[in-house]
């Protein structure tokens, strides 16, 4: 009870902060369109961060398995915070490993994806952490995160390149020791990318 408290206090807190950010861009808070506006963005940033309160260890349940060869999960649709301007980025995630003893239930895989990219992260670090991650709760021979995402900071300030997309790719274990298998993972996404 006292936690629910505590967090009601913090998004009224966060809605009165949007209000005052409202008003100093010298827009009128009252205004029609503005009506319930800061409620709606501190709901938005809320959900755009709550990964930052959540274990992977936790999403990853894991089944025993005599499988040994390359698993993909592919097109994970994911969206992120960028923490330098606060804007959203997006795009695609693909996901690759080779289990060693144990294999994790299908729809795992997106939720951590998508559970890790609810919070203020670059890109680059995301790709690393998620693969830290899961190889740190399930220890697989290794694993392979590639993700291609698209920048609302890139797009819609600065150079203001709309078409502009970044892609990371991260690898652990036997996929840094073992380049056909990197082939093997790049080959397998090749009908997915478009």
């Amino acid at each position: 009870m006292e936690l629910q408290l505590e967090e009601k206090d913090k998004t009224s807190r966060l809605e009165r902060i949007i209000r005052e950010l409202i008003t100093e861009l010298g827009f009128d808070v009252t205004d029609q369109h503005f009506e319930g506006t800061p409620a709606r963005v501190a709901r938005l940033y809320r959900e755009l961060t709550h990964g930052a309160r959540l274990e992977p260890a936790k999403i990853l349940k894991t089944f025993n398995s005599k499988h040994k060869e390359l698993i993909v999960v592919s097109e994970i649709n994911f969206h992120s915070l960028c923490p330098h301007h606060l804007l959203i980025y997006r795009g695609r995630m693909h996901f690759g490993y080779v289990p060693d003893g144990k294999i994790v239930g299908l729809s795992k895989i997106p939720r951590l994806i998508q559970a890790m990219a609810s919070r203020p992260i670059v890109q680059e670090d995301l790709v690393s952490e998620i693969a830290d991650a899961f190889m740190s709760a399930v220890k697989p021979l290794g694993c392979a995160v590639r993700a291609t995402g698209r920048h609302d900071c890139v797009a819609v300030r600065g150079v203001k390149c709309q078409e502009a997309q970044m892609t990371t790719v991260a690898l652990r274990g036997l996929f840094l020791e073992k380049p056909s298998l990197v082939e093997e993972f790049h080959q397998a996404l090749v009908n997915t990318d478009r």
